[in-house]
């Protein structure tokens, strides 16, 4: 449950009170009060109430500032006010909103997201008056700025900067937990006709019969619907639906051609991120069902697409897991005092979510699919154990049963920061060379034997079972490597290994500045070239003009950065290559597949194929 405060100028433009609306209805959200700003920012507190009353719910309300801390040459009226003679509401005068605001945040220190969608006079106030706001706030979420390539054809379309430069240039220079911007160029990317509005936002309940009276004027005369403001309030409880990109905003203040205007610079350590990318079609998903029907999904919680297609080629298993999902993660949010959030991108056999302590604690929430599809849970859980935090995510909670984990949060994945490949894989081994030092005995993990009696059954009857979707050599190929892996074999020098230590499986550690931590080990006692293979596999594109020469390259880079063996190395990278792309085959990932499969014909192909000696 997320705790919400929001300041708005709700009153005209209808996206303001379709993301009233929303917060009404998400099931996560626990809405603690509504500020107003603008022109007659009191008609404003009514409307608000009014959508609020709409709804069955009453929610502290306050008339805020009327006036900018910068003058600017046009505040408007809010000419939806006009619809109030049809709907039950209070009437407001003008209050302080800043400390009412600074009110609610000492009552809650730490767990307040403050929502602003209107010009930032009210929280600009309040930054400036309570000095000690800013650092009290979990988070702060503002539609404002515009930093699109095209210039705007008048200052002013950057409306929510533009009515009080002053105040924007004081938000955008706070520091705060989670400071984010959405900006106008990716809000318009949420445009639809008129028309189409009643199709998205059905007017069949109350509260949304409210929303589309006193937003029909705008809608009428606009001839077109833009969701500037419900981005802002979505991607608050679905994080995963914007990608995000940490610098500086500078606001102009003193040129009045341009005053208003926002402009960003990328920096690591920046004070605030703002969204570069939306997922349209999520966004409308998520936006639709919820002020539709008041719930979010069938479950509770949207799945990643990837995640549902691997788990329905389990067959009944995997729809039985789909199916008890949600029961599963309502009982887990009891088991450990937590509450779960918006699913996590970017995995493909698991359930993965951030979820809040009621302890303040930040974490993130697996539960593993069922286990023809990935790993033995376990043996990941084992892993995590014994590596305590050293090179690994820090595991938190654990229950077996429920194939279920509570582990620390980490930031982003190392593949979506600004490193290159040779970047990444440097530091990639420099984390794996971490965990390859973890004391660890077997502790009933599968060993060398046991991976190599996988991939040789798995790589066999995956050929059969795909129509055969590569040459009988690639395949021939497979058996011999893994039959040299075999002769190789040597427990003296097994270790920790992760199993599949990709980009995406390394992420910032937020505790440690330039530090990287792994997450979801299969956990394997075995050598340490099986984790050098699956970087041997990864960022095919890289190999596309001259696979063999690129692969032999990374090849050695590797062994550089580890001093593993080369050719234990090019093996264990060849049946990577081959296995994943039969995996990626039968999930449906027809392209990314294929390219593999092209990658391990070259390799196998060539005289040149070996890396070097045995080892």
């Amino acid at each position: 449950m997320e705790k919400i405060l929001l300041d708005t100028d709700i009153g005209g433009d209808i996206d303001d009170a379709i993301c009233l609306a929303y917060l009404l209805k998400e099931p996560q959200c626990e809405l603690l009060g509504i500020t107003t700003v603008c022109g007659q920012p009191e008609k404003r507190a009514a409307v608000a109430d009014a959508i609020c009353k709409a709804a069955g719910v009453k929610i502290p309300i306050v008339a805020g500032m009327d006036s900018t801390l910068q003058p600017v040459p046009l505040y408007p009226t809010p000419d939806g006010a006009g619809a109030l003679a049809h709907w039950r509401h209070d009437t407001f005068a003008k209050t302080d909103a800043p400390a009412f605001l600074y009110e609610k945040i000492k009552e809650n220190p730490h767990e307040i997201v403050l929502i602003g969608i209107g010009n930032m006079t009210n929280i600009a106030t309040l930054f400036r008056t309570y000095p000690d706001a800013p650092e009290l706030l979990k988070g702060l979420y503002v539609m404002n700025g515009y930093f699109g390539r095209e210039q705007l054809p008048d200052p002013y379309y950057n409306w929510n900067s533009w009515a009080d430069p002053l105040a924007s240039k004081i938000v955008f220079s706070a520091r705060i937990g989670i400071h984010r911007a959405v900006p106008l160029e990716v809000t318009d990317q949420l445009t639809i006709e008129a028309e189409q509005a009643g199709t998205l936002l059905r007017a069949d309940s109350d509260l949304m019969k409210a929303v589309f009276d006193f937003g029909n004027a705008w809608l009428q005369s606009a001839g077109k619907l833009t969701l500037h403001d419900p981005l802002v309030a979505v991607s608050v409880f679905h994080p995963e639906i914007c990608s995000y990109e940490k610098g500086f905003v500078q606001v102009e203040t003193e040129q009045k051609s341009n005053m208003g205007g926002t402009s960003f610079v990328p920096a690591p350590d920046g004070n605030v991120e703002i969204a570069k990318t939306v997922d349209k079609e999520r966004f409308y998903r998520i936006l639709s069902t919820a002020l539709n029907t008041g719930i979010l999904t069938p479950n509770r919680h949207d799945i990643p697409p990837l995640v549902v297609r691997r788990a329905k080629s389990a067959g009944a298993a995997g729809e039985a897991w789909l199916n008890t999902l949600d029961r599963r993660i309502a009982d887990l949010e009891k088991q450990w005092e937590i509450s779960v959030g918006s699913a996590l991108t970017g995995g493909t056999h698991a359930f993965v979510a951030y979820a809040d302590g009621k302890d303040g604690g930040r974490y993130v929430l697996k539960i593993d699919m069922p286990e023809n599809l990935g790993g033995v849970f376990s043996n990941g859980i084992t892993a995590l154990r014994a590596a305590d935090g050293r090179g690994y995510v820090k595991l938190i909670a654990c229950d077996l049963e429920k194939k279920a984990c509570l582990l620390e949060r980490l930031g982003k994945p190392i593949g979506t920061l600004s490193y290159s490949v040779p970047e990444q894989l440097r530091i990639i081994c420099s984390v794996l060379k971490k965990t390859w030092e973890v004391p660890a005995e077997n502790a009933g993990l599968p060993t060398g034997a046991d991976s190599i009696a996988w991939f040789r059954q798995f790589i066999g009857d995956a050929w059969e079972r795909l129509n055969r979707p590569c040459s009988p050599q690639v395949v021939s190929k497979a058996f011999s490597y893994l039959e040299a892996r075999e002769k190789a074999m040597n427990p003296a020098e097994f270790v920790l290994v992760h199993g599949d230590a990709h980009g995406n499986n390394t992420l910032q550690d937020l505790s440690e500045e330039n530090a990287f931590k792994l997450v979801d080990p299969d956990g394997i006692f075995y050598e340490k070239a099986y984790d050098l293979g699956v970087l041997m596999r990864e960022w095919t594109e890289e190999y596309h003009e001259a696979p063999l020469r690129k692969g032999l390259e990374r090849c050695r880079y590797l062994h550089m950065l580890t001093c593993v063996p080369a050719q234990a190395v090019w093996e264990w990278g060849y049946l990577q290559t081959v296995s994943t792309a039969f995996v990626l085959l039968q999930i449906g990932q027809e392209k990314q597949g294929r390219a593999m499969l092209d990658v391990a014909e070259a390799w196998c192909l060539s005289a040149a194929g070996d890396c070097g000696g045995r080892g």
